[in-house]
């Protein structure tokens, strides 16, 4: 994913989603969760399979893989795109929510003082 940022950084927001995939939740991850700022959390999973019709044969794996992102505070365009290449490489589908999309002109404006 640092190839969206020429190589040089990798958003943590977008490691921590590559990490819970890669080790299936968030339980895993108790070490780096207690080093973010903020009130702990727990988790609970959660499975359906749609169209099971509760016989005793295992139902069939679900072909597409889709993860909801939603970032509270908003996010920028790059960690948007880096998450779609790791979904391309991962075989997932991320569907990316957030209250506010920013960029460097965004962000410059907000700061620039207005005249």
């Amino acid at each position: 994913m640092s190839y969206v940022y020429s190589g040089a950084y990798t958003p943590i927001t977008c490691r921590l989603v590559e990490q819970v995939l890669s080790r299936g939740s968030w339980a895993s991850l108790d070490d780096v969760t207690k080093l973010l700022p903020g009130p702990s959390f727990s988790t609970h999973k959660t499975t359906s399979v749609k169209g099971h019709t509760g016989s005793s044969s295992a139902p069939e794996p679900l072909s597409e893989r889709v993860v909801m992102v939603y970032f509270l505070g908003g996010c920028t365009s790059a960690e948007i795109s880096a998450l779609r290449l790791l979904g391309r490489m991962k075989n997932y589908t991320f569907i990316v929510a957030t209250t506010s999309v920013t960029n460097g002109n965004k962000l410059m404006e907000s700061i620039k003082e207005k005249v």
